[in-house]
């Protein structure tokens, strides 16, 4: 790798856990991916559509920020950038902890709008794909849904929707509260034009911490392996009866699920069903796994979203 090739940090700062991906741009100008990590620190617990970020959930962000902001430096990056996404343009005090991630550990953090990290999702995913795609970002606290065809990017939407929030406002661990987390889902889609645009979509692609589990829980990997996730199929049988295990088990199970990390044991069961009830309303016959996703749309934010 030349010296003068560009390397660029990115830290995304989720409802559910902050990530670091650290690339680097080689000579034919494609990212190559050389790190990625994870800290679930729940962000957005106890959140709310009114909701403050906690001080604990605080605290335990900014500590994560902070080793992967030493931790990139180490590894020779100077270009290190921060991304908040659902928690943090939602809550009342989300631009304020931004603040206080920069002055701590002078990482600027660009909040996104939801419409941006639907684009970013999909530029990460999707690449320039060949058919009309549909990238679905399954996160802690919004879901957002891209359609485009290669670079012609068309509807966005961003869902309050999320494996986080919907476990905070429903009752995930009962029948019927896993039937009012569908129903919630079915509302918000319904308020949208998607429906008149989803039949035209070709490829499904499912990205976000959600999906990726899913993957690795079907495959039973014991240590993750992003080469067995990308890519990785599921239709709707496959998703509904992953939903139907996962329900008929205790939280200690969960836990001890081989391809589950056990910081998502808790609010597994609402990200699937989020994901259950976007194939059953829309009719996809099966989804395809990305462990490329926003983070990797991230690298090139300096591409402006195209309006509408």
């Amino acid at each position: 790798m030349q010296e003068d090739c560009m390397k660029r940090a990115i830290i995304d700062i989720g409802t559910n856990s902050v990530r670091l991906l650290e690339a680097e741009r080689n000579e034919s100008e494609d990212w190559i991916i050389c790190k990625k990590e994870i800290n679930s620190t729940r962000l957005g617990e106890g959140m709310s559509d009114s909701s403050k970020i906690l001080e604990a959930a605080k605290e335990r962000t900014l500590k994560a920020i902070r080793e992967f902001s030493d931790m990139a430096k180490l590894d020779g990056y100077a270009d290190i950038k921060g991304y908040g996404t659902s928690i943090m343009r939602d809550a009342v005090n989300g631009a304020e902890f931004a603040d206080e991630i920069y002055s701590s550990t002078g990482i600027p953090v660009r909040i996104l709008s939801g419409r941006e990290e639907a684009f970013y999702s999909y530029m990460g995913a999707a690449g320039n794909s060949g058919v009309i795609t549909s990238v679905v970002d399954i996160g802690g606290g919004s879901t957002e849904i891209c359609l485009g065809f290669g670079n012609d990017i068309g509807m966005r939407y961003s869902f309050h929707l999320g494996a986080v929030r919907c476990s905070h406002l429903f009752d995930s661990t009962s029948p019927r509260g896993l039937g009012e987390i569908k129903k919630y889902c079915f509302d918000m889609f319904r308020r949208t034009d998607l429906i008149n645009e989803a039949n035209a979509v070709k490829n499904w692609i499912a990205v976000g911490g959600t999906a990726t589990s899913m993957a690795a829980i079907l495959q039973e990997l014991e240590i993750y392996d992003s080469s067995k996730v990308q890519g990785y199929i599921m239709n709707q049988d496959t998703v509904t009866g992953l939903l139907e295990r996962l329900c008929h088990m205790t939280y200690d199970e969960r836990c001890h699920l081989p391809g589950l990390r056990p910081e998502r044991a808790d609010i597994i069961v609402a990200g699937v069903v989020i994901l259950d009830a976007l194939m059953e309303y829309f009719a996809i016959p099966e989804i395809r796994v990305s462990d490329r996703d926003l983070s990797e749309g991230l690298l090139d934010a300096d591409i402006v979203m195209p309006k509408d």
